[in-house]
């Protein structure tokens, strides 16, 4: 019963966990791309990264997607970015 409650919690924290940006689609939208959009989506993409990684590892060491709790996930605005401006340049 215990392993039963466990792998659901963790089941429940996986799906709470913020996604990297590369696997958002974009949300068409319209609106010019201005400069400051385009800069605007690489920084939170690369916010995104790190949220992304600090839920795998809050749920891998404590169970709990702490950067997604903790309000660092930008998945509705990248995705809106995303749908005006196409993905961030690297």
């Amino acid at each position: 019963m215990k392993r039963t409650v466990l792998t659901i919690s963790v089941l429940a924290s996986l799906a709470g966990c913020a996604t990297p940006p590369d696997k958002i689609s974009g949300i068409p939208n319209s609106g010019p791309c201005t400069q400051a959009d385009k800069e605007r989506l690489a920084v939170i993409s690369n916010q995104q990264n790190k949220a992304a990684t600090g839920d795998a590892l809050g749920v891998f060491l404590i169970g709990v997607p702490v950067a997604s709790m903790s309000g660092g996930d930008h998945e509705a605005e990248i995705a809106i970015l995303k749908g005006r401006c196409g993905p961030p340049k690297t």
